[in-house]
């Protein structure tokens, strides 16, 4: 698998992450999840330490995964 990515911008590790983070960030503007807790998201992706997941949502999107989900939600109404 290393090598397929070894002429890539990007790890293995880091190509999983990237999709594990949009499958959240799915998760977290679908309007039926909407009462589904943030941290039950994050962990459904393989995030287990909430700051971990904020930390790493904030530097790929932005924002943090409550502030995105918020505008997102607002916005749908």
């Amino acid at each position: 698998m290393h090598r397929l990515f070894q002429d890539e911008d990007a790890t293995v590790a880091a190509w999983i992450r990237r999709l594990r983070l949009e499958a959240a960030r799915r998760d977290l503007t679908d309007p039926a999840l909407r009462t589904t807790p943030i941290h039950a998201i994050a962990a459904r992706w393989g995030f287990t330490r909430a700051a971990d997941f904020s930390r790493a949502y904030r530097a790929a999107y932005g924002a943090t995964p409550k502030d995105h989900r918020h505008q997102a939600l607002h916005y749908r109404k």
